[in-house]
């Protein structure tokens, strides 16, 4: 069971403390709950896309189950489009609905496709799901539920730089899920665009570099502005930035704590939420009380 509060990139909260004190910002989220749009967006998926199951394309429904168990959440309802652009992408607040694209699964291979689910799994784990949910309704302009309505100037820049902070976040849990950044990092190198027989002879440390040479241009005033312009916008950082903050990230202490630990938790001598050893016969653990499963 992963706590969003151990690997949460610090920069991730701010913003998302920082949009929550903008003024508007809250009364704004009021009135987006109030659209009933997971009811929408049920009807929506249930019309027009495929729902995975066990009994649906499990091949591809039997990579979610594993990392919901590894992150301690509950499944996602898990869709595919049919769409030629890759993409995956998480919607709801209550209801919670993961969808993964054709094209993304045509394009990547399995290794690089689950550490996109577990992306998006992370945004659940961190709570991210219903202001992303926001930043992509208002991404895609839908005025038809009075939705721009709702949201000032401030409103739309807080909630889009926060969003491109979120990411390093679920970056974080990709990582974790999949024990390394390798294929978080060469999945974003891929979704950057080009065959594989280019993108597999990229140099990482190279490509991340290129993050260092990006923060040299906000150096100066105007170039600051003319870069801050050119992102205000986007709710995905660029992903030579992401590169390089995943990259950091897992040569940490903090990563190397977390790494140990859910190893001792999959062997089942520590409990899954306070870490402290547990002993084979117990149904709680004694130290914070959590109920023990599957210890065997």
């Amino acid at each position: 069971m992963l706590n969003y509060q151990d690997f949460i990139h610090p920069e991730d909260e701010a913003a998302r403390r920082n949009m929550e004190a903008v003024p508007g910002f809250s009364a704004a989220v009021k009135a987006f709950l109030k659209t009933g749009l997971e009811q929408y967006m049920y009807g929506v998926n249930m019309a027009s896309k495929i729902r995975l199951s066990e009994k649906q394309l499990p091949e591809l429904y039997q990579k979610l189950p594993p990392i919901c168990r590894k992150m301690g959440v509950e499944e996602p309802e898990f869709y595919l489009e049919m769409n030629p652009a890759p993409n995956a992408y998480t919607f709801g607040d209550t209801r919670i609905f993961l969808t993964i694209t054709s094209g993304l699964v045509e394009y990547l291979d399995d290794d690089e496709l689950e550490a996109v689910i577990a992306h998006e799994c992370g945004h659940i784990v961190c709570r991210h799901v219903l202001y992303h949910t926001m930043a992509n309704m208002l991404k895609a302009g839908a005025d038809m539920f009075g939705l721009l309505g709702m949201f000032t100037t401030p409103v739309q820049l807080a909630l889009y730089y926060w969003s491109r902070k979120s990411e390093l976040s679920a970056d974080r849990a990709a990582a974790i899920v999949s024990g390394s950044p390798k294929p978080v990092v060469e999945t974003m190198i891929r979704l950057s665009g080009g065959p594989k027989s280019i993108t597999e002879k990229v140099d990482i440390e190279e490509y991340a570099a290129q993050a260092e040479a990006y923060d040299a241009l906000q150096e100066k005033t105007w170039d600051k502005a003319l870069q801050t312009y050119a992102v205000a916008f986007l709710d995905h950082p660029f992903s030579s930035v992401r590169t390089r903050e995943i990259l950091k990230w897992c040569e940490t202490e903090q990563f190397s704590i977390l790494m140990n630990n859910i190893t001792l938790q999959e062997s089942g001598t520590v409990c899954s939420t306070c870490y402290k050893p547990i002993e084979k016969d117990w149904k709680f653990c004694k130290y914070c009380g959590m109920k023990l499963e599957n210890i065997n």
